[in-house]
């Protein structure tokens, strides 16, 4: 399996990492853009810069959301709320 393969017929967990990656990807690479379109000048500089920054916001956003996914946060969360709040 390539980096760019989709994991299609694998287990939860590694469609689920796989996902994550690449939404981790997506968003260095948004991230980057926006850094380098952030010393544009101009109109075209402006929407140019602000269509990256939208698009990084929009990659942390899906990022935040494959990572949910991978943990379980809910799944967690009950967990320590059933033990109290206690830790182990």
């Amino acid at each position: 399996m390539t980096a760019y393969q989709p994991s299609v017929g694998r287990c939860r967990q590694v469609r689920e990492i796989d996902a994550l990656m690449r939404a981790l990807g997506n968003l260095r690479h948004w991230g980057d853009t926006t850094a380098t379109r952030c010393a544009y000048s101009g109109d075209q500089g402006c929407r140019l810069y602000a269509t990256a920054a939208q698009l990084r916001e929009e990659a942390w956003a899906d990022s935040l959301d494959a990572a949910y996914r991978l943990f379980e946060i809910d799944a967690i969360h009950h967990a320590w709320i059933e033990m109290n709040g206690r830790s182990a």
